[in-house]
């Protein structure tokens, strides 16, 4: 129970961890917000647009209505923190000061006003269904509760270390577990369901973003979510917000596994040899993606006729690592590509295979 302005009461449990006294505890954010300030001497400066990614974020999974989960929070109560018989209390006047969690705090506090100010624009212009819809969201990120490690007696020398601890060996979470487990990216769903329906044709890695040489994988989930980014959008780098497939929604997941079946048809016999063949690279498999999204832009083709189009490089191309094709790649001392994966490379081979395609004459030019 709070009671804020005279005295915080904090439910919780103590424990030691290397030497100190720590209280776990949860808040919910709103009481949490009216109790905690950040020390400039311990933490580093905010950065806004590590704010913005994480509010998107936030936001993104309120309208999915989705959960959303933090690790719990770490902070340094500079002894204001005392234990009493049915509890803990906050000294009144005393602040907890913020280790970890400053970018995820400012962000729920950020995406609060930014629905804030447009639940106030639906109201004044008449969608209050929608108003009701994001005072909701509002109410929802004021009760998120926030899990708390609290140490209790820190000095500010240990306060720095502790910062400086977490930072250095916090690690992000691997893009294989995020393929796997993501619920919230769309992109990410349809290349999982995509996945699902092409195992019985070619082995697909599900965990490591990037395949070694003798993985017998022809390609990886994390792979094949860049390619069908670059096949509907034309994008090589980072995407960000919702998908734009030029097509209709419902038919991305077909002509997607389209794509990804065309590899056995025009790939070669053990296309997953790396050593023997390109075809397992992912700046290949990429490029190929890429090539059929630039024949629908500049021919005036359909998807699945961009996609058919590719069936002519089964004649054009011996995929081997020596092939013309890959002369921009090839190098002639290790026998083998290399550098197939940069942005530039990427487009430099789709390139190469839309003059193939281009050159083959079978191409009826529709722009």
């Amino acid at each position: 129970m709070t009671n804020i302005g005279v005295l915080t009461r904090i439910m919780g449990s103590a424990c030691t961890q290397f030497g100190k006294k720590v209280l776990a505890t949860q808040l919910r954010y709103a009481t949490l917000e009216a109790i905690f300030e950040v020390d400039e001497e311990v933490q580093r400066k905010l950065d806004p647009k590590r704010r913005v990614e994480i509010r998107e974020f936030i936001i993104q999974s309120l309208e999915g209505g989705k959960d959303f989960y933090f690790s719990p929070f770490v902070f340094s109560a500079r002894g204001a923190i005392k234990e009493t018989a049915d509890g803990w209390e906050l000294t009144p006047g005393s602040k907890l000061y913020i280790i970890d969690g400053q970018h995820r705090s400012a962000s729920i506090s950020s995406a609060i006003s930014h629905l804030k100010s447009r639940k106030e624009s639906a109201e004044e212009t008449g969608l209050l269904d929608e108003a009701v819809m994001l005072q909701s969201y509002i109410e929802k990120l004021k009760e998120y509760p926030v899990a708390m490690q609290v140490f209790l007696d820190l000095t500010a020398s240990e306060e720095r270390q502790l910062f400086t601890d977490i930072n250095t060996e916090r690690r992000e979470a691997h893009i294989g577990q995020i393929m796997l487990y993501d619920q919230r990216d769309q992109y990410t769903e349809l290349t999982r369901n995509v996945a699902s329906q092409l195992q019985h044709i070619f082995e697909i890695e599900q965990s490591l973003s990037r395949i070694s040489i003798h993985n017998s994988a022809l390609t990886s989930l994390a792979t094949m979510k860049k390619c069908i980014i670059a096949l509907f959008e034309g994008i090589l780098t980072v995407k960000k917000g919702p998908p734009y497939y030029r097509c209709n929604p419902k038919e991305a997941e077909e002509i997607a596994i389209e794509f990804f079946r065309l590899w056995k048809q025009i790939f070669p016999k053990k296309s997953a040899n790396r050593i023997k063949f390109v075809s397992g690279y992912s700046g290949i498999q990429i490029a190929l993606a890429y090539c059929a999204n630039q024949l629908t832009r500049m021919h005036n083709l359909s998807y699945i006729e961009a996609i058919q189009e590719l069936k002519n490089l089964k004649y054009e191309c011996s995929w081997k690592h020596n092939d013309p094709v890959f002369r921009h790649l090839f190098d002639s001392g290790a026998s083998k590509i290399k550098g197939h994966s940069s942005t530039r490379k990427i487009q430099q081979t789709s390139l190469e295979f839309k003059k193939k395609i281009e050159q083959g004459g079978l191409l009826r030019d529709r722009s």
